[in-house]
């Protein structure tokens, strides 16, 4: 569950085992690091121009298949061989994995490893949430 804002932004000094700090607020505030890092890939995307047309293209290519795939007459041969309708979804789906992590690949590593910087900084530098038990480290994602 997400963790009021107000109570994630406060940090401290660090004191005690860093380490235990750092696993604590990694569970506690999972939902929250979640966030931000939605929120920084979402910008982060709107800010590269490459990426919002390899998306919008991609959208448009899966929106002509899906409704052309539901054609039972459609045929597509490659190499003189009949695909089936889960071969062209398989096809469609490799390609679609191979442009997205050519095109937004870069920006996806980015705000990741920017995002982990930041979690760990928060982790360590956050003190640890009152009442955090084993049973949430159980429930972690």
């Amino acid at each position: 569950k997400i963790r009021p804002w107000r109570e994630f932004i406060r940090l401290s000094k660090p004191e005690g085992d860093i380490k235990q700090r750092l696993e604590a607020n990694l569970t506690h505030y999972q939902i929250n690091y979640a966030v931000i890092f939605l929120i920084q890939m979402v910008c982060a995307i709107v800010m590269n121009p490459g990426c919002l047309v390899a998306i919008c293209v991609l959208a448009l290519v899966w929106i002509a298949f899906l409704r052309k795939n539901d054609d039972p007459n459609w045929e597509v041969n490659i190499g003189g061989m009949s695909m089936g309708k889960t071969q062209r979804w398989m096809a469609l789906s490799a390609i679609t994995a191979v442009v997205l992590l050519s095109v937004v690949g870069q920006v996806f590593f980015s705000v990741a490893f920017f995002c982990a910087m930041l979690v760990v900084a928060h982790g360590i530098l956050h003190p640890a949430p009152e009442g955090s038990t084993d049973d949430e480290a159980d429930q972690m994602i």
